[in-house]
């Protein structure tokens, strides 16, 4: 068990409280509001999956996603959100523990490539990761599993020896989808559905307590060798 990857937004990063209020106010200002109920059903997807959640359920949202992008892009442009106030600390220790283990470590998140890039780089974590994949090169974001059969194809390594650290809902259900051990980070607030996880922590840091239990699981089923 050498292979782990992560989710980003609300994983390593708790930025879903920013996207929601500047998505509120990116709406105020078209004279639309947009209900927590239906902000909720976003959560974890990416800016096409929101679009059609928001074109689905928001009385008065006529545009097309073109526009949308468009002119979300030029109302957030110059407003960089600051990860480093709402990063996760339990990520360094985390990481290095990880790291000197020789753990392979990978990121899929539905994030754009520019955000990743941006913000591994304010936090700088962007070494630990071998591999870093964004969910806009698929066709179809989480829950589609795609994101996470690539990943885990790239990095060669079988799902079932694989851990995803996930949260909410889409993410769980891709990761699951695509046959990994799922990590679910506990998140109350914005209506997840979070049981489909194979494990529940608060903090990061019990990752390290769970590899032991999923390796020892293995070295008695399928014979491995020791951890390390």
């Amino acid at each position: 068990m050498k292979h782990i990857v992560f989710d980003m937004d609300g994983v390593i990063v708790d930025t879903e409280p920013e996207y929601k209020r500047r998505n509120g106010m990116f709406f105020k200002s078209k004279g639309i509001h947009i209900s927590d109920d239906v902000y909720n059903l976003t959560c974890g997807s990416d800016l096409k999956g929101s679009y059609e959640i928001f074109r689905k359920y928001v009385d008065g949202f006529h545009m097309t996603f073109e526009e949308y992008e468009r002119e979300k892009k030029a109302y957030t442009q110059g407003k960089p959100i600051d990860v480093t106030k709402c990063v996760d600390p339990d990520i360094y220790p985390l990481l290095s523990w990880l790291k000197e283990r020789r753990f392979h470590i990978a990121l899929a998140t539905s994030s754009p490539e520019r955000s990743i890039s941006r913000y591994l780089s304010a936090l700088k974590i962007e070494d630990y990761f071998e591999l870093k994949v964004s969910g806009t090169r698929f066709a179809r974001s989480k829950p589609d599993p795609e994101i996470y059969r690539y990943t885990m194809e790239r990095l060669k390594v079988e799902p079932s020896k694989c851990l995803v650290v996930e949260d909410s809902t889409y993410g769980i259900m891709a990761a699951k989808a695509a046959g990994a051990i799922v990590i679910g980070k506990k998140d109350e607030r914005f209506g997840y559905d979070q049981s489909g996880a194979d494990y529940l922590i608060k903090h990061l840091t019990e990752i390290v307590e769970i590899i032991s239990k999923v390796t020892k699981v293995h070295e008695r089923n399928f014979h491995e060798g020791p951890f390390e």
